[in-house]
C-alpha cells in the first residue's frame, strides 16, 4: 500500500473538518493537505476523480466517510487514516506538522477549552504581526495598515510554520483528554 502526499502549495491547510483522499485501482492513496474536494485532490496528482475511489475523513466525528468505493479501497483508506490519524497521539503529530488551521484545531477541544487556544494562536498571530513591522517593509506603500491589530499578510507569508506554532498551543490542551471534544477523548 502507498501514499501520496501533495506538495505544499498557498493553502497548506485543511479548511473544514474533512481530509478528502482518492485511492486508485491499484489501491494507491492519495491525499493533498488542505483540499475541499475530491476533484482538487485529483488536479493536484494528475488523476480523474472519476476513475478513483473516494472518501473524506471527518475530524470532528473522527470517522471515514466513504463517498464512492470499494472494499479494497476502503481498506488502503483506513490504512492510511489509522497511520496519520488513528489515536489522539497520532493526531497530536500530524497537527504539529501545521497540516491543520486552528479552527479545525479549535474544533476538536471541549468548548470550555477553545477560548484559551484561540487566545494562544492571538499571541502567536500578534508576535508575527510584530515581527514583520520590525523589518520596515511594509506591506503597503503607506506603511503597515493595521498597527496594534493582527496581520494577515506575515501569517500567510508563514503559512506551515505559523500553522505549526498554532498546533503547539493546541496539542498543550488536547494532550488532556478532558479537553478533548467526545470523539477523540480516547
Amino acid at each position: 500500500m502507498a501514499f501520496t502526499i501533495g506538495p505544499w502549495e498557498e493553502r497548506l491547510t485543511i479548511m473544514d473538518c474533512d481530509i478528502y483522499c482518492l485511492v486508485d485501482a491499484s489501491g494507491h492513496v492519495y491525499v493533498k493537505d488542505g483540499a475541499i474536494s475530491h476533484s482538487e485532490v485529483a488536479a493536484n496528482f494528475g488523476l480523474d476523480a472519476h476513475l478513483c475511489d473516494t472518501y473524506r475523513f471527518d475530524l470532528a466525528a473522527r470517522r471515514l466517510l466513504v463517498d464512492r468505493g470499494g472494499p479494497a479501497s476502503a481498506r488502503a483508506a483506513r490504512a492510511y487514516w489509522d497511520q496519520h490519524l488513528g489515536s489522539p497521539a497520532k493526531l497530536m503529530t500530524f497537527a504539529a506538522e501545521g497540516r491543520l488551521t486552528k479552527q479545525v484545531l479549535g474544533s476538536l477541544l471541549g468548548a470550555d477549552h477553545v477560548l484559551p487556544y484561540l487566545d494562544a494562536c492571538t499571541v502567536i498571530e500578534k508576535q508575527y504581526t510584530a515581527d514583520c513591522a520590525a523589518k520596515g517593509d511594509p506591506c503597503l506603500e503607506s506603511g503597515c495598515a493595521v498597527e496594534g491589530e493582527i496581520c494577515l499578510e506575515p501569517l500567510l507569508r508563514a503559512g506551515r510554520e505559523y500553522h505549526r506554532a498554532c498546533g503547539v498551543a493546541w496539542r498543550t490542551r488536547f494532550e488532556d483528554p478532558q479537553h478533548r471534544t467526545k470523539a477523540w477523548m480516547h
